[in-house]
């Protein structure tokens, strides 16, 4: 009688365990239809969004559509599901998925109001504008594989931009030679500024918010410098890249010089902070300025290819420029650009120097072009995108400027310089090898003795 009254008391026992795990799983069957809850197991919080973007778009006032034109099934899985925590964010926010296959009619309308738009694309809608984004951004590829993806960045940012009833400019200047990338010019409109491309004019009705010299081939004239005073005179901000060259520029490193900005007439190189395999490609260290801020927390570095040294002195005004990036004590620069080794000769210059500026909060000044490269830009191992955003929001102050890194599809770079890489390469193929083999005598001269 015993045992039968604890048989069925372990019945109901188990019976009511199974009716528990039932319920347990309907609630959190139904918790993830309702409010749409998962997980980010994944090493590097992929699918995790940051803080600036649950900021922007918790602060939406007004409704936003994300209009997908993809088959939902057919999108990749990583970008559906950080599109679905987008929409946790905002009851403004909505993402509708739109097979243009299948409902032609929603592309060609927005195609009509001059949006560029192919299947995969996005199109963002706010209440002042509608921007698209290309699927192609989203995506990152190295030799035409995956490595990253952009959405974060690209979303956020648009999302910004058509909710703003103010977009600022940026006008590249044009007719010396100026050598802008795609990368560059995407820098802006990523960071809701829109982008144009005009010769400099003494008056101008609509005066740029930011201004970009990209690395003119010919000096400016007279008359154009004294429109760039003019223009930073009436509270307008400077970008400036030049390289190492030949050519004379007396107007526009005079212009700089009286900045406290004065470009030598060099190149650089680092024998132990470079990339690539070359002294020339250097790695330049963050100064203590506010604008590498970011950097403590993010430690990856910039490549600055073909760069000249920039000395600092007090402006006009008696302000002294600021150093961003400056090279180590080991740099050295040489002044006849037809060089025949990179090694160090008798007359090179010794370093420290700087080669990346600001002056006055108004004006920055990086010495070397190919750090806007379109390849650099896109690379996610190296910070060019990163450092140029700090240096722009540093510039425009009135608005957000994003810098949101691409989630790595693969394992991150170490960041180390190609310096740090050959030692690495000599501890691990000759030094260690090396030692594990003079234990091995070691203790087989021992073992022989006992």
């Amino acid at each position: 009688m015993k045992k039968q009254t604890q048989k069925g008391l372990w019945t109901a026992v188990l019976l009511l365990a199974l009716c528990v795990f039932g319920l347990v799983n309907l609630c959190a069957t139904f918790a993830a239809k309702r409010f749409q809850t998962a997980l980010d197991l994944t090493e590097e919080n992929l699918y995790a969004l940051s803080a600036d973007t649950q900021k922007a778009v918790a602060g939406l006032e007004n409704e936003t559509n994300v209009y997908v034109f993809s088959a939902e099934a057919d999108y990749p899985a990583m970008l559906r599901e950080m599109l679905r925590r987008y929409t946790q964010l905002s009851d403004q926010l909505r993402v509708t998925y739109v097979d243009p296959t299948e409902n032609p009619v929603l592309m060609t309308h927005y195609q009509q109001m001059g949006a560029t738009l192919d299947a995969s694309d996005i199109l963002v809608e706010g209440a002042a504008r509608i921007k698209a984004i290309p699927y192609a951004d989203l995506i990152l590829y190295t030799d035409n594989q995956p490595t990253g993806i952009d959405l974060e960045q690209q979303l956020t940012s648009a999302l910004l931009y058509v909710n703003s009833s103010y977009a600022p400019r940026a006008v590249f200047t044009t007719g010396h030679g100026e050598r802008p990338t795609s990368a560059l010019q995407k820098l802006f409109t990523d960071n809701q500024f829109s982008v144009e491309t005009v010769a400099i004019g003494v008056e101008d009705a609509q005066q740029p918010e930011v201004m970009v010299i990209a690395a003119p081939a010919t000096d400016f004239t007279a008359t154009d410098v004294t429109a760039l005073q003019n223009y930073l005179g009436g509270g307008g901000k400077l970008m400036v890249f030049l390289e190492p060259t030949d050519a004379a520029m007396p107007n526009l490193n005079g212009f700089l010089s009286a900045l406290g900005m004065a470009v030598q007439p060099d190149i650089v190189f680092e024998p132990k902070a470079y990339a690539s395999g070359s002294p020339h490609n250097i790695i330049p260290m963050y100064t203590s300025s506010a604008v590498n801020a970011y950097f403590a927390d993010h430690p990856v570095y910039v490549v600055m290819p073909s760069a000249s040294a920039i000395t600092l002195s007090a402006s006009a005004n008696g302000q002294q420029a600021e150093a961003l990036l400056s090279t180590t004590a080991d740099s050295y620069a040489k002044t006849d650009l037809r060089y025949t080794a990179s090694e160090k000769a008798e007359g090179d210059v010794t370093g420290p120097f700087t080669v990346a500026a600001m002056a006055d909060g108004k004006v920055f000044l990086a010495a070397s072009r190919m750090m806007y490269a379109d390849d650099l830009m896109g690379a996610d191992s190296y910070a060019n995108r990163m450092f140029l955003t700090q240096a722009l929001g540093a510039l425009w102050q009135q608005s957000t400027v994003l810098s949101l890194p691409a989630r790595r599809l693969e394992s991150a770079t170490l960041p180390i310089t190609g310096y740090q890489a050959n030692l690495l390469a000599i501890a691990l193929t000759g030094a260690l090898p090396l030692m594990a083999l003079a234990v091995g005598f070691a203790v087989k001269w021992r073992r022989r003795r006992l």
